[in-house]
């Protein structure tokens, strides 16, 4: 009795352990960053993000940086196609509220391909900030003042805390190119990061995407001080 109460228990939690999937490691700083999923009991999207080793944060340089952080090879995540991670050493536009050593995670519905067309320059600069219909946009979020090549046009949030007084730890980005949505990118600062904080908030979406999948009602930042690892969360997915 006792062996079979064993054996149950070995095999729930290898199926428990077979709902998490992990992408492949990908060097950054003197540690790694990599993607993660997790499906619940019934084979839903529970949570997806990324994992930065507490090593990563140091040895970053002092040169603007992209990595190419591949998806779980074992499931599909519509709409989700291409997740970078960015080190923005100085920061970036606009003055005083973006620049300060932080990380971009974009979470792309395009291909690398597509995205590597996109200039936002010249003629493409037109088609980069197309009009966006209404039921793509998100209430109390804002265009920045052009698109950026190889991403598209950024659209962050005015209730966040950087454009209300406060000094920018994290955000919530959405993007856009010709006139529909491409990413999601959250944003988080090395300091936030590095001082091992646990913190979430929840994310107001649009009415409707132009593309089927999941996406997040919530944003979480953890940290695991046992394994010294950093979670970039999204979860409470709404299917579209």
């Amino acid at each position: 009795m006792w062996l079979k109460f064993f054996l149950i228990l070995v095999v729930s939690h290898s199926a428990f352990a077979s709902q998490e999937f992990w992408g492949k490691k990908v060097h950054v700083g003197e540690g790694y960053a990599r993607t993660f999923a997790s499906l619940d009991k019934d084979g839903g999207l529970k949570e997806m993000g990324i994992i930065i080793s507490h090593r990563a944060l140091e040895g970053l340089g002092h040169h603007d940086k992209s990595y190419e952080l591949p998806l779980p090879s074992k499931i599909s995540i519509p709409p989700y196609k291409l997740v970078t991670l960015d080190w923005n050493p100085h920061g970036h536009e606009p003055e005083n509220v973006y620049t300060l050593p932080h990380f971009d995670m974009h979470f792309y519905f395009i291909t690398k391909a597509q995205r590597d067309q996109i200039s936002c320059t010249g003629t493409d600069a037109a088609v980069c900030t197309k009009e966006i219909p209404e039921k793509y946009l998100v209430s109390n979020y804002a265009p920045t003042p052009a698109g950026v090549p190889k991403m598209g046009w950024h659209w962050v949030d005015l209730l966040s805390g950087e454009f209300n007084g406060e000094k920018f730890t994290k955000t919530y980005i959405y993007g856009y190119y010709d006139s529909e949505p491409i990413f999601l990118e959250p944003m988080v600062t090395w300091e936030y990061l590095a001082s091992k904080v646990n913190a979430s908030q929840s994310l107001r979406l649009p009415k409707s995407f132009p593309q089927s999948g999941h996406y997040p009602k919530k944003f979480k930042i953890s940290y695991d001080d046992h394994k010294k690892l950093h979670k970039i969360v999204l979860k409470h997915f709404k299917h579209y």
